[in-house]
Protein backbone atom coordinates (compact mmCIF):
# COMPACT_ATOMS: atom_id res chain seq x y z
CA UNK A 1 0.00 0.00 0.00
CA UNK A 2 2.99 2.27 -0.59
CA UNK A 3 3.23 3.63 2.96
CA UNK A 4 -0.51 3.83 3.61
CA UNK A 5 -1.09 2.29 7.06
CA UNK A 6 -4.10 0.44 8.44
CA UNK A 7 -5.05 1.47 11.98
CA UNK A 8 -7.82 0.55 14.38
CA UNK A 9 -10.13 3.36 15.44
CA UNK A 10 -13.45 3.88 17.19
CA UNK A 11 -15.23 3.42 13.83
CA UNK A 12 -13.21 0.34 12.85
CA UNK A 13 -10.20 0.20 10.57
CA UNK A 14 -8.99 3.34 8.85
CA UNK A 15 -6.14 3.78 6.38
CA UNK A 16 -3.81 6.71 7.08
CA UNK A 17 -1.88 8.35 4.24
CA UNK A 18 1.90 8.80 4.40
CA UNK A 19 4.01 11.99 4.41
CA UNK A 20 1.15 14.26 5.49
CA UNK A 21 2.42 17.66 6.73
CA UNK A 22 2.14 18.56 10.39
CA UNK A 23 -1.29 19.91 11.38
CA UNK A 24 -2.96 18.11 8.46
CA UNK A 25 -4.67 14.72 8.24
CA UNK A 26 -5.49 12.49 5.26
CA UNK A 27 -7.20 9.15 5.84
CA UNK A 28 -9.88 6.76 4.56
CA UNK A 29 -12.60 4.73 6.24
CA UNK A 30 -13.13 1.07 5.35
CA UNK A 31 -15.85 -1.54 5.04
CA UNK A 32 -16.09 -1.47 8.87
CA UNK A 33 -18.02 1.82 8.56
CA UNK A 34 -21.12 2.33 6.39
CA UNK A 35 -20.15 5.82 5.25
CA UNK A 36 -23.63 7.18 5.93
CA UNK A 37 -23.42 10.47 7.82
CA UNK A 38 -25.90 11.87 10.31
CA UNK A 39 -25.32 14.60 12.90
CA UNK A 40 -24.46 11.89 15.43
CA UNK A 41 -22.04 10.21 13.03
CA UNK A 42 -20.48 13.57 12.14
CA UNK A 43 -19.85 14.15 15.81
CA UNK A 44 -18.07 10.78 16.07
CA UNK A 45 -15.99 11.51 12.97
CA UNK A 46 -14.89 14.96 14.14
CA UNK A 47 -14.04 13.43 17.54
CA UNK A 48 -11.86 10.87 15.73
CA UNK A 49 -10.09 13.65 13.83
CA UNK A 50 -9.51 15.52 17.09
CA UNK A 51 -8.37 12.54 19.16
CA UNK A 52 -6.22 10.78 16.53
CA UNK A 53 -4.81 13.75 14.63
CA UNK A 54 -5.12 16.62 17.11
CA UNK A 55 -7.28 18.72 14.78
CA UNK A 56 -10.49 20.44 15.91
CA UNK A 57 -12.61 20.73 12.78
CA UNK A 58 -16.12 21.05 11.46
CA UNK A 59 -17.03 18.66 8.64
CA UNK A 60 -18.06 19.57 5.09
CA UNK A 61 -19.17 16.93 2.59
CA UNK A 62 -20.66 16.96 -0.93
CA UNK A 63 -23.95 15.84 -2.35
CA UNK A 64 -22.09 14.23 -5.24
CA UNK A 65 -23.45 14.15 -8.78
CA UNK A 66 -20.42 13.12 -10.93
CA UNK A 67 -19.91 16.72 -12.05
CA UNK A 68 -16.94 19.04 -12.50
CA UNK A 69 -18.35 21.47 -9.92
CA UNK A 70 -15.94 22.70 -7.23
CA UNK A 71 -17.02 24.52 -4.07
CA UNK A 72 -15.12 26.32 -1.34
CA UNK A 73 -15.75 25.01 2.17
CA UNK A 74 -15.57 27.19 5.25
CA UNK A 75 -15.62 26.44 8.98
CA UNK A 76 -19.06 26.45 10.51
CA UNK A 77 -21.48 24.14 12.22
CA UNK A 78 -20.65 20.55 13.09
CA UNK A 79 -21.53 19.20 9.63
CA UNK A 80 -22.64 20.77 6.35
CA UNK A 81 -23.28 19.08 3.00
CA UNK A 82 -22.75 21.22 -0.11
CA UNK A 83 -25.29 20.85 -2.90
CA UNK A 84 -24.41 19.15 -6.18
CA UNK A 85 -20.63 19.29 -6.29
CA UNK A 86 -17.78 16.80 -6.48
CA UNK A 87 -14.78 18.69 -5.11
CA UNK A 88 -14.19 20.84 -2.05
CA UNK A 89 -11.32 23.16 -1.19
CA UNK A 90 -10.47 25.53 1.65
CA UNK A 91 -7.83 27.87 3.03
CA UNK A 92 -9.35 27.86 6.50
CA UNK A 93 -8.15 26.10 9.62
CA UNK A 94 -10.46 23.78 11.57
CA UNK A 95 -12.09 22.31 8.46
CA UNK A 96 -12.44 18.65 7.46
CA UNK A 97 -13.40 17.82 3.88
CA UNK A 98 -15.18 14.49 3.34
CA UNK A 99 -15.60 12.70 -0.01
CA UNK A 100 -17.74 9.56 -0.47
CA UNK A 101 -16.42 6.82 -2.75
CA UNK A 102 -17.13 3.16 -3.46
CA UNK A 103 -14.86 2.60 -6.50
CA UNK A 104 -14.39 6.19 -7.65
CA UNK A 105 -10.97 7.77 -7.07
CA UNK A 106 -10.51 10.18 -4.14
CA UNK A 107 -7.79 12.76 -4.80
CA UNK A 108 -6.46 14.99 -2.01
CA UNK A 109 -4.17 17.96 -2.68
CA UNK A 110 -2.42 20.10 -0.05
CA UNK A 111 -0.15 23.14 -0.31
CA UNK A 112 1.01 23.67 3.29
CA UNK A 113 2.99 26.82 2.38
CA UNK A 114 -0.23 28.60 1.36
CA UNK A 115 -2.49 26.70 3.80
CA UNK A 116 -4.81 25.40 1.09
CA UNK A 117 -6.19 21.91 0.52
CA UNK A 118 -8.76 20.13 -1.64
CA UNK A 119 -10.57 16.80 -1.66
CA UNK A 120 -11.93 15.50 -4.97
CA UNK A 121 -14.37 12.76 -6.03
CA UNK A 122 -13.11 11.58 -9.41
CA UNK A 123 -15.14 8.76 -10.92
CA UNK A 124 -14.80 8.08 -14.62
CA UNK A 125 -17.35 10.76 -15.47
CA UNK A 126 -15.56 13.31 -13.30
CA UNK A 127 -12.22 12.29 -14.75
CA UNK A 128 -13.51 12.88 -18.29
CA UNK A 129 -14.65 16.33 -17.12
CA UNK A 130 -11.21 16.98 -15.55
CA UNK A 131 -12.58 17.46 -12.04
CA UNK A 132 -9.15 17.27 -10.35
CA UNK A 133 -7.73 19.90 -12.70
CA UNK A 134 -10.80 22.07 -12.07
CA UNK A 135 -10.18 21.90 -8.33
CA UNK A 136 -6.53 22.80 -8.85
CA UNK A 137 -7.51 25.71 -11.09
CA UNK A 138 -9.90 27.03 -8.42
CA UNK A 139 -7.20 26.91 -5.74
CA UNK A 140 -4.59 28.54 -7.97
CA UNK A 141 -6.93 31.38 -8.95
CA UNK A 142 -8.19 32.12 -5.47
CA UNK A 143 -5.48 30.97 -3.07
CA UNK A 144 -2.21 30.78 -4.98
CA UNK A 145 -1.88 27.00 -4.71
CA UNK A 146 1.68 26.08 -5.74
CA UNK A 147 1.97 22.54 -7.12
CA UNK A 148 5.75 22.65 -6.74
CA UNK A 149 5.23 22.96 -2.98
CA UNK A 150 2.16 20.72 -2.97
CA UNK A 151 1.45 17.12 -2.14
CA UNK A 152 -1.21 14.81 -3.56
CA UNK A 153 -2.68 11.48 -2.43
CA UNK A 154 -4.72 9.01 -4.48
CA UNK A 155 -6.83 6.85 -2.21
CA UNK A 156 -8.44 3.43 -2.57
CA UNK A 157 -10.45 3.05 -5.79
CA UNK A 158 -11.21 0.54 -8.50
CA UNK A 159 -7.99 0.01 -10.44
CA UNK A 160 -7.21 -0.98 -14.01
CA UNK A 161 -7.15 -4.66 -12.99
CA UNK A 162 -10.91 -4.54 -12.32
CA UNK A 163 -12.24 -1.45 -14.12
CA UNK A 164 -13.79 -3.03 -17.19
CA UNK A 165 -15.77 -0.62 -19.36
CA UNK A 166 -17.66 -0.54 -22.63
CA UNK A 167 -16.48 1.14 -25.80
CA UNK A 168 -18.92 3.99 -25.15
CA UNK A 169 -16.84 4.92 -22.07
CA UNK A 170 -13.60 4.57 -24.04
CA UNK A 171 -15.05 6.95 -26.64
CA UNK A 172 -15.63 9.61 -23.98
CA UNK A 173 -12.05 9.27 -22.72
CA UNK A 174 -10.74 9.45 -26.28
CA UNK A 175 -12.69 12.66 -26.88
CA UNK A 176 -11.40 14.19 -23.62
CA UNK A 177 -7.75 13.11 -23.81
CA UNK A 178 -5.63 12.97 -26.95
CA UNK A 179 -3.42 10.30 -25.34
CA UNK A 180 -6.29 8.27 -23.86
CA UNK A 181 -5.02 4.99 -25.35
CA UNK A 182 -2.03 5.14 -23.00
CA UNK A 183 -4.42 4.43 -20.13
CA UNK A 184 -6.52 1.72 -21.78
CA UNK A 185 -5.59 -1.95 -21.40
CA UNK A 186 -7.19 -4.20 -24.03
CA UNK A 187 -5.42 -7.41 -22.99
CA UNK A 188 -8.47 -8.63 -21.02
CA UNK A 189 -10.83 -8.75 -23.99
CA UNK A 190 -12.95 -5.78 -22.95
CA UNK A 191 -11.12 -2.49 -22.28
CA UNK A 192 -9.90 -1.61 -18.79
CA UNK A 193 -9.10 2.02 -17.92
CA UNK A 194 -6.37 3.20 -15.52
CA UNK A 195 -7.84 6.37 -14.01
CA UNK A 196 -5.16 6.53 -11.31
CA UNK A 197 -2.30 6.55 -13.84
CA UNK A 198 -4.05 9.24 -15.90
CA UNK A 199 -4.51 11.35 -12.75
CA UNK A 200 -0.89 10.93 -11.63
CA UNK A 201 0.32 12.06 -15.05
CA UNK A 202 -1.96 15.10 -14.97
CA UNK A 203 -0.60 16.08 -11.54
CA UNK A 204 2.97 15.77 -12.83
CA UNK A 205 2.13 17.89 -15.86
CA UNK A 206 0.65 20.54 -13.58
CA UNK A 207 3.87 20.78 -11.57
CA UNK A 208 3.62 18.33 -8.66
CA UNK A 209 7.09 16.82 -8.03
CA UNK A 210 7.38 13.07 -8.59
CA UNK A 211 8.17 12.34 -4.94
CA UNK A 212 5.20 14.32 -3.64
CA UNK A 213 2.46 12.27 -5.31
CA UNK A 214 1.41 9.30 -3.17
CA UNK A 215 -0.74 6.61 -4.78
CA UNK A 216 -2.24 4.02 -2.43
CA UNK A 217 -2.39 1.52 -5.33
CA UNK A 218 -5.35 -0.07 -3.48
CA UNK A 219 -8.13 -1.63 -5.56
CA UNK A 220 -11.54 -1.52 -3.91
CA UNK A 221 -12.99 -4.14 -6.29
CA UNK A 222 -10.40 -6.93 -5.83
CA UNK A 223 -11.46 -9.88 -3.70
CA UNK A 224 -10.26 -9.51 -0.12
CA UNK A 225 -10.47 -5.73 -0.22
CA UNK A 226 -11.28 -4.06 3.10
CA UNK A 227 -13.18 -1.31 1.27
CA UNK A 228 -16.72 -0.90 -0.01
CA UNK A 229 -17.05 -1.49 -3.75
CA UNK A 230 -20.07 -0.61 -5.88
CA UNK A 231 -19.13 -3.30 -8.38
CA UNK A 232 -18.30 -6.02 -5.87
CA UNK A 233 -20.95 -5.36 -3.24
CA UNK A 234 -24.75 -5.34 -3.22
CA UNK A 235 -26.78 -2.51 -4.70
CA UNK A 236 -27.18 0.28 -2.15
CA UNK A 237 -24.05 -0.77 -0.28
CA UNK A 238 -21.82 1.41 1.87
CA UNK A 239 -19.35 4.13 1.00
CA UNK A 240 -15.75 4.73 1.93
CA UNK A 241 -15.03 8.23 3.15
CA UNK A 242 -11.85 10.08 2.19
CA UNK A 243 -10.95 12.81 4.68
CA UNK A 244 -8.63 15.77 4.51
CA UNK A 245 -8.45 17.96 7.60
CA UNK A 246 -6.50 21.01 8.75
Amino acid sequence: MAGFQVEQSVIGRIVVAPSVPRRYAVFYTTIDFTGRITDEVAQALTALIRDRFGIEASLTTCYQVHSATVQRAQPGKLWRECDACDALWTTDDHVALGIKVADCLPVTMVDPANSVMANVHSGWRGTVQRITAEALDAMQRSAGFDPAAGLAWLGPSIRACCFEVGEEVVDQFSQAFADAERYIDRSHGKPHIDIAALTVDMLRQRGFPEGRIFDSQICTRCEGSIFHSHRRGPKGGGRNLAFAAH
